[in-house]
């Protein structure tokens, strides 16, 4: 007999928090993909107090490239009709990270809402939006890497590497029209009008000024929409809390050239200023929603997911049967080899083999994810590697170049892209984890 005092809990998770058919062909059905270990402690936490996958706690896949009114339509209302078919008589709770508090504020505020949602739960969300996004969506590339990318930001830069490769796209200026063409999201992501200057500009002996936001050459409707309405959410849902990290450098400015701006009104994009006043992805201001309950956690991105927990425990009254002390956030270290071909590689980390592919089937003691994608393409993501000097041996089984990219948070001495010929054997490479 269902608990009527105990609502269904939909999550939404962020952007490239979901992977299947729907996004690239061939990986099958629903998962978290390769950002599985950033939701699924958060899962397993819900389910040890008493909630159950698919009986009143359910997941809201979708394809994060696309925009949030057609994701409202496509995934998340079809799921909201499933689980009130089932719970007639109760509203839904929704738990969102990131770009899944946008999915859900569109749902909400939008024409077609149904007075169906209790609370809302909004981790690491960007409600002003991200910096990094504008950074992409303007020149057609990732922000420069600083002093490390917390995993979060890698998945990121993962999926977006493999979708330009498997679309045959590149990075940059070139790639931008289509860039802009294939994820529509992103430019729903950039920062809105109540966010503030974004834009500044060195002025002599290492100051900077800010630029008036009418200098932006893109603007976000959507977020404009949801912060102008935004007086209305506390009629449409009981409850609206925001969890929000601090403590990492997070990108809250783009530096651009000022002669070029004055001279000839051209954005022409720099570099980022950072603050840590923000997870390493969504800014402190952008996360906060005034009038609302705001709770700030010293964890990044990533981390404040599961972390998160201690806000939903204390909101809904919840006691997990084994409740473990919150660890510092110490981010475990992840190696990420992503190609474009069929190859055979050795990877070897001061004498010792961590890691052995042989004709695609990977072979390594250390917990790991392995997502395969058409034309051969894949992703090999190893978690608790050890840090210091490594080498990697590979040989190029087909008659095409192969491309490679190898991520981690600390990486050094190692090019951003590699290419390997056809039919190259004994490739080798050298960087190092710190």
């Amino acid at each position: 007999m269902q608990n009527p005092l105990k609502k269904p809990i939909i999550f939404i998770p962020g952007l490239m928090g979901s992977m299947g058919n729907d996004i690239i062909d061939g990986t099958g059905d629903w998962s978290f993909g390769m950002a599985r270990w950033v939701y699924e402690p958060l899962i397993s936490q819900l389910e040890e107090s008493g909630y159950r996958i698919n009986e009143d706690l359910f997941i809201c896949y979708y394809d994060w490239r696309q925009k949030n009114h057609y994701i409202v339509d496509t995934y998340l209302k079809p799921m909201l009709d499933r689980v009130k078919e089932k719970f007639p008589d109760n509203k839904v709770d929704f738990i969102c990270h990131s770009m899944g508090g946008i999915v859900a504020r569109t749902y909400i505020q939008g024409r077609n809402y149904q007075d169906d949602v209790d609370k809302l739960i909004m981790i690491a969300t960007p409600n002003k939006g991200s910096v990094d996004a504008y950074y992409l969506w303007s020149t057609g590339r990732l922000k420069p890497k600083r002093g490390g990318n917390h995993f979060y930001n890698l998945i990121v830069r993962g999926y977006l590497w493999i979708l330009l490769k498997l679309m045959d796209v590149s990075f940059g200026t070139e790639g931008l029209e289509e860039i802009q063409e294939t994820f529509p999201s992103i430019g729903e992501l950039i920062p809105s009008l109540d966010y503030g200057p974004i834009l500044c500009y060195e002025d002599g002996n290492g100051s900077w000024r800010t630029v008036p936001l009418y200098y932006m050459r893109y603007k976000n409707y959507l977020l404009d929409h949801l912060n102008e309405t935004l007086h209305l959410l506390p009629y449409k849902v009981n409850y609206t809390c925001c969890i929000i990290g601090h403590n990492f450098s997070t990108s809250e400015y783009i530096m651009i050239d000022k002669e070029r701006l004055f001279n000839g009104y051209e954005e022409i994009i720099l570099d980022v200023v950072e603050t840590l006043e923000g997870d390493g992805t969504v800014t402190v201001k952008s996360g906060e929603l005034e009038g609302f309950h705001d709770q700030y956690l010293e964890f990044n991105h990533r981390d404040i997911v599961k972390h998160a927990y201690s806000c939903i425990e204390e909101i809904y009254g919840l006691e997990t049967k084994d409740k473990q002390q919150d660890e510092g956030g110490v981010e475990e270290t992840t190696l990420h080899i992503l190609l474009t071909g069929s190859a055979n590689i050795v990877v070897i980390q001061e004498g010792q083999r961590i890691m052995e592919l042989q004709n695609q089937q990977l072979t390594t003691l250390y917990p790991h994810l392995h997502e395969k994608y058409p034309n051969n393409h894949q992703w090999i993501l190893l978690k608790d590697v050890p840090k210091g000097s490594y080498q990697m041996k590979l040989h190029n089984e087909e008659g095409k170049k192969i491309h490679m990219t190898v991520m981690a948070k600390d990486l050094k001495k190692l090019q951003e892209e590699m290419e390997i010929k056809a039919h190259q054997q004994n490739y080798t490479i050298k960087f190092e984890i710190t």
